[in-house]
């Protein structure tokens, strides 16, 4: 798991890393905090939303860190918003300067009228990184962030230094591809989207299950429902990328191009990126490894945040 063909410093590395994860999973997160291994991370420290115009739209983004540390961008999942890292931003902050995107049409970001083809998205990652004006960034994509991250790489790699691929490749598995009953566009009160939620993700802590909700829901003051922030569009219209052969041959074509190295994060309870499909990953790419969370299924930053930021960050920083 993880370090397969790599080279005896890496192995070392993500030997290491694996070593931790599976210790915090076992609750030696205070262990490793009190050894100075990694950062220990008390409260979730949310700084204040700020916002830029980019390609017409206003897209909310929060930001951690120092203006002149090295800069990582975090991108979230479809369906999901920028509060997948609230913890992985504070447990950064005194080495990097990190973002957290609501992309287009999610979060506290502005829909786009249907306009969600993937490249406007990558339009969207090309702007703000003009708009931060940094020569170099690092890019974290989860799931829908990674397949951006890619694409923007292929064509701008002298600014991207690495990327992490949070549960994601190319293409997916033949496990991911049945079909799953439509998610519901509100719910009658916060309770009853919980119980919804902790049905279809089981790996998150309750309270922290909760807190995301809070952040991607609203509760409309009229009548007290809970509906999602993102656009209905996307609850209502199928991901194009999961079968249309056009952009999974561009995402194998972009990992074929990177040079910068690469690491994919999968959640071993996910079943979206398979063996086969991460052994195919790692001989088309240049420099690409990969590690497996323990307990955590797709949004691995949220299902276990601790374990992800150990393995994240020790691998930027290495």
């Amino acid at each position: 798991m993880g370090y397969v063909n790599l080279s005896s410093t890496k192995r070392h590395v993500l030997h290491v890393m694996t070593i931790l994860v599976y210790d915090l999973a076992g609750l030696n997160y205070e262990k490793y905090a009190r050894l100075g291994v990694i950062r220990k991370v008390d409260n979730m420290s949310l700084p204040k939303p700020q916002t830029v115009e980019i390609n017409g739209l206003k897209l909310c983004y929060f930001e951690w860190g120092a203006s002149d540390a090295p800069v990582v961008i975090c991108l979230h999942a479809y369906t999901n918003h920028a509060g997948i890292w609230d913890e992985f931003g504070p447990f950064m902050e005194d080495s990097f300067h990190v973002y957290a995107l609501d992309q287009r049409g999610h979060g506290d970001s502005s829909w786009a009228d249907n306009d969600y083809g993937r490249d406007r998205y990558v339009a969207d990652l090309a702007a703000f990184i003009d708009y931060l004006s940094v020569p170099e960034v690092i890019l974290v994509g989860s799931s829908m962030g990674g397949w951006n991250s890619l694409l923007y790489t292929a064509d701008n790699a002298k600014t991207v230094q690495k990327i992490i691929l949070v549960d994601i490749g190319p293409e997916p598995s033949e496990i991911a591809m049945a079909p799953r009953p439509p998610r519901p566009l509100s719910f009658n009160s916060f309770q009853e989207a919980f119980e919804f939620s902790r049905v279809d993700n089981p790996w998150p802590s309750g309270d922290r299950l909760r807190s995301d909700l809070m952040r991607k829901m609203v509760e409309d003051p009229n009548d007290g429902t809970w509906r999602w922030k993102t656009d209905p569009y996307h609850l209502t219209v199928a991901l194009p990328d999961m079968q249309s052969e056009s952009l999974i041959n561009r995402y194998w074509s972009a990992l074929e191009t990177i040079s910068c190295p690469i690491l994919e994060i999968r959640g071993e309870e996910s079943p979206l990126v398979s063996d086969d499909v991460l052994e195919k990953m790692k001989k088309t790419a240049a420099k690409l490894e990969s590690v497996d969370i323990p307990g955590a299924g797709h949004v691995v930053s949220l299902d276990k945040p601790n374990e992800f930021n150990v393995v994240a960050r020790n691998w930027i920083s290495g």
